[in-house]
């Protein structure tokens, strides 16, 4: 097989990968050659052939600097391999090191595959602690969700849903070692894969809308000891307990639910929290219910909380500030800033200084918002259309403005890429007490009348500006994936893949994978030619959720395939 030839742009990555490819052929390298170091993964972007955590860098960028695939060529991609994952709602990011693809699937199973040709290599399926009491956990399978695998060292990390992260040998898939870090029966989960910081691997859990406290645990990558834990919701002895009414914090919620990031230089790692329990009904937790929809920057080595930054007090609404920040340095008013971007679930996009956490700027990228009249000088939302017992339409809703697919920075055209869920809901507060295990909701969310929109919007990040907006028929649920040749790669509801020009939002390609896509583009490349993974695979909540506001969605066909995209042969 004869590689296709690069193209005069971005010279410096063609040349790496071609050094690269005579340095293994010339040695004799094996895919685990050399051990995937937390230092290699903190440099990933001197290794773009590769794909080495869930946001492809620790900054939180999802972009790599391949350009083979080009606007001019991308209408001629074509399947190069697909893979069954033997599961449905497929939300995950795979991740590559050195030509070997892993990636998951909801039921907890891990393969390793050949990235070049999807043979397997090995698979884990996970044995659940007590199966028997998780199948009774049907009542909200919100929890059951597995967004994708880390790696590091020689160990293939797996968090999952009854709250357990597994080490597997990352040659033959066999456990290493297994630790449980929460309760299932409370609501305690794991949907998303751990941060790298240095040598230990940092993740959030999730409360499942149940009456628990959040945390964010450390665990040693070697030997899967605890280092530390934060609660995103504190305790009377801690700061910020004072914004909890009574013993509402004892239940108070906040999930850290998606990977965080690391800026290795200021050794901070970055997550956004969840809504606070019960999320419509704020009257028995009065205050602004610190750390809940907010973003905490930690301290890698000891978990001591450096600053934060609260999106929404007092979140009576559910708009999750669950969104990756992610680090850039760009000027700001023409002053070199180090900052941290984030579009969130409410509806703005934020600029913060990520040293200290104080507020830049923020601007809308969605039309509707009603939840607030606007923001403060310092970010702060002033309250307007609130949750009521008689019922009141909020905008965004509890499933907008941003899902869980996650946004995608070019350092090429200083864009961020947001992939949007323009959605209302009207709600009707109805009080609760908390009950262990089950939900705490607080009311009750139907679709708005309201209507909703999909797009995808590209965002300046320097100003906050939306510079174009690609429409689609449905609110958008897949991440985003941009590239050095100034490509956007995502899917949506109905099946397709896409591929846009990221300068201008055109459509270059779309493939009908025949199912709806939620899960994370990749770009990768082994032997110089470059790769797309887009994973493909309805089913999970949205099954349950979408048809609600678009009934023709009702028997959409539910999947669970890895699609693996290139350009043919020459």
């Amino acid at each position: 097989m004869r590689p296709i030839p690069f193209p005069p742009l971005q010279s410096s990555v063609r040349l790496a990968l071609e050094c690269l490819s005579l340095a293994c052929a010339l040695a004799g390298c094996s895919a685990s050659a050399a051990p995937l170091t937390s230092e290699r993964i903190e440099n990933a972007g001197n290794e773009p052939h590769n794909w080495l955590s869930y946001y492809g860098n620790s900054r939180g960028w999802a972009y790599s600097a391949l350009d083979q695939i080009n606007a001019g060529n991308a209408k001629n991609l074509v399947v190069k391999w697909a893979f069954q994952l033997g599961s449905q709602d497929l939300q995950v990011t795979p991740v590559v090191v050195d030509g070997v693809m892993y990636v998951s699937n909801k039921d907890q199973q891990v393969f390793a595959l050949d990235a070049r040709t999807g043979e397997m290599l090995w698979r884990y399926n996970y044995a659940f602690a007590d199966a028997d009491k998780m199948a009774l956990r049907t009542q909200w399978r919100g929890t059951q969700i597995n967004r994708g695998v880390t790696v590091v060292d020689d160990k293939v990390l797996l968090a999952t849903w009854d709250a357990f992260l597994v080490a597997l040998d990352a040659k033959s898939g066999k456990e290493v070692w297994k630790r449980q870090l929460g309760n299932y029966e409370t609501g305690n989960a794991f949907s998303a894969p751990p941060l790298i910081a240095k040598d230990k691997a940092i993740l959030g859990v999730m409360t499942g809308e149940m009456p628990n406290r959040g945390y964010i645990v450390a665990v040693d990558v070697k030997t899967g000891a605890e280092r530390w834990r934060f609660w995103t919701v504190p305790a009377p002895d801690e700061p910020g307990n004072e914004t909890w009414a009574g013993d509402s914090w004892k239940h108070g919620c906040g999930a850290a639910w998606m990977t965080g990031t690391f800026d290795a230089h200021l050794n901070l790692v970055y997550f956004g929290t969840g809504n606070p329990c019960a999320y419509w009904d704020g009257e028995p937790r009065a205050g602004d219910n610190l750390y809940t929809s907010s973003t905490v920057a930690l301290d890698a080595d000891s978990g001591m909380l450096k600053w934060h930054f609260q999106a929404v007090p007092h979140d009576v609404w559910d708009l999750d500030n669950h969104a990756e920040l992610v680090l850039v340095d760009i000027p700001i008013e023409g002053t070199p800033a180090k900052v941290g971007l984030q579009a969130g679930k409410n509806g703005f996009f934020y600029v913060l200084d990520r040293t200290t956490g104080e507020f830049i700027l923020a601007k809308p990228f969605v039309d509707r918002i009603n939840w607030t009249s606007g923001l403060d000088e310092r970010g702060r939302p002033v309250p307007h259309v609130v949750p009521t017992a008689e019922g009141a339409v909020l905008c965004p809703g509890a499933n907008g403005a941003r899902g869980p697919g996650h946004t995608a920075y070019s350092p090429r055209t200083g864009y961020v890429y947001i992939p949007v869920r323009d959605m209302c809901t009207f709600t009707k507060v109805v009080h609760k007490d908390p009950e262990v295990g089950k939900l705490f909701l607080g009311g009750e969310g139907s679709p708005s009348p309201e209507g909703s929109q999909g797009y995808i919007a590209a965002v300046d990040a320097a100003s906050g500006e939306t510079k174009w907006r690609y429409r689609s028929r449905y609110p958008m649920s897949a991440s985003v994936l941009v590239t050095g040749s100034d490509l956007l790669f995502t899917g949506d509801i109905e099946g397709y893949a896409l591929a846009l020009d990221a300068r201008s939002g055109r459509l270059l390609w779309r493939f009908n994978t025949g199912s709806g896509v939620k899960g994370s583009p990749i770009s990768y490349a082994v032997d110089g030619r470059q790769y797309v993974a887009i994973p493909s695979g309805q089913g999970g909540l949205s099954a349950f959720f979408w048809p609600r506001t678009y009934p023709e969605l009702a028997n959409a066909t539910r999947g669970s395939t890895l699609f693996v995209f290139g350009l043919p042969e020459e």
